[in-house]
């Protein structure tokens, strides 16, 4: 009996050596993470919705923010539709050099909390923002969710951090300027069915993970030294003005099928590691591929060129097909 009491004690008291010793590195790792952003001032996600509700400016620099910011939590909703609800937030948003540990997101679904009927009252909130939107420099740690969002100004998360997921889809942005430049996104970064008035820059920008604009509508973009490390998909897009994917890196498989590009194409010196794709993609401006580099399949499947493109050597496998171009006569009048 003494002996099993024995083990028993022993068994008990590893038990509790490994708990205390779990809590011990948890609190050292949480006040080193404090003591790392010990020169950041701390905001609550619910002074800053308080902030919007009183109209006051939102411009917060050198600052942590430890729970989840939902833009959405601001009292100031109009329904929309039997399904919608929209969040009009009036004044400017500025961050800079801000560290969100928790959830940023300006949209989401939300029904009534231990009803049996939740699913049948669910309804989508989304933010309108009537001016600019600034994340510059910042720091996200988790999930950004920005879909659905309507923005009346300019949008810019220029040499900011994503290191969870990032969704910028169904965006509605009347501004001239949509800046993604230096931005260093973890894991998969979405900017699929937008429609941006202006430009959407990228320039700079490193993808870890996949990367999609699918279903953009814009006038410029550009991707101008863009590493990425997983796939790309850029199908169904139609720009008014420029592309611009210049220098750059893609080391999986990259879609622009069944994009139209009614400006200048502009795709110097970048390579591609996986399969390429072209299919059904009209070309209406001039198209240069200079010193592009295709490791695999070059797909230009049905593909239309309205001048003849400039594909200068182009460095493609041995064994790999002659490239065909299909050249028709536009009857698109570019504008003056």
């Amino acid at each position: 009996m003494r002996e099993k009491y024995v083990r028993k004690m022993k068994y008990f008291r590893c038990v509790v050596f490994i708990v205390i010793s779990v809590l011990f590195l948890f609190s050292c790792s949480k006040v080193q993470s404090k003591s790392q952003h010990s020169d950041l001032k701390e905001f609550k996600s619910s002074d800053i919705i308080r902030m919007i509700e009183k109209g006051k400016s939102v411009t917060i620099v050198n600052a942590i923010i430890y729970d989840d910011l939902d833009f959405t939590a601001v009292d100031d909703g109009a329904v929309v539709s039997p399904t919608q609800i929209a969040v009009e937030i009036s004044q400017p948003i500025y961050f800079h050099n801000c560290v969100f540990m928790g959830k940023v997101a300006a949209s989401g679904t939300y029904g009534s909390k231990g009803s049996k009927t939740t699913k049948k009252f669910m309804m989508k909130k989304f933010t309108h923002f009537r001016s600019d939107v600034c994340f510059y420099d910042c720091d996200f740690r988790k999930e950004v969710v920005f879909n659905e969002a309507i923005v009346d100004g300019n949008m810019n998360f220029s040499n900011t951090i994503f290191t969870d997921a990032a969704s910028f889809n169904h965006i509605l942005m009347s501004g001239t300027q949509c800046v993604f430049a230096k931005i260093q996104a973890k894991s998969s970064f979405q900017f699929i069915y937008s429609t941006i008035r202006g430009d959407v820059n990228f320039m700079d920008a490193r993808f870890s993970d996949s990367f999609s604009a699918s279903s953009l509508v814009a006038k410029d973009l550009i991707l101008n030294n863009v590493q990425i490390d997983g796939s790309m998909n850029l199908s169904e897009m139609l720009l008014s003005g420029i592309f611009m994917f210049n220098y750059g890196r893609c080391a999986d498989d990259v879609s622009f099928a069944f994009s139209t590009y009614m400006g200048r194409f502009s795709m110097l010196e970048t390579t591609f590691d996986g399969n390429v794709t072209f299919e059904r993609s009209r070309f209406f401006g001039m198209v240069k591929m200079n010193h592009t580099s295709f490791a695999k399949k070059l797909e230009l499947k049905e593909s239309v060129f309205y001048e003849k493109p400039e594909m200068e050597d182009v460095k493609r496998p041995e064994d790999a097909e002659p490239i065909v171009v299909e050249l028709k006569q536009s009857e698109y009048i570019k504008p003056n």
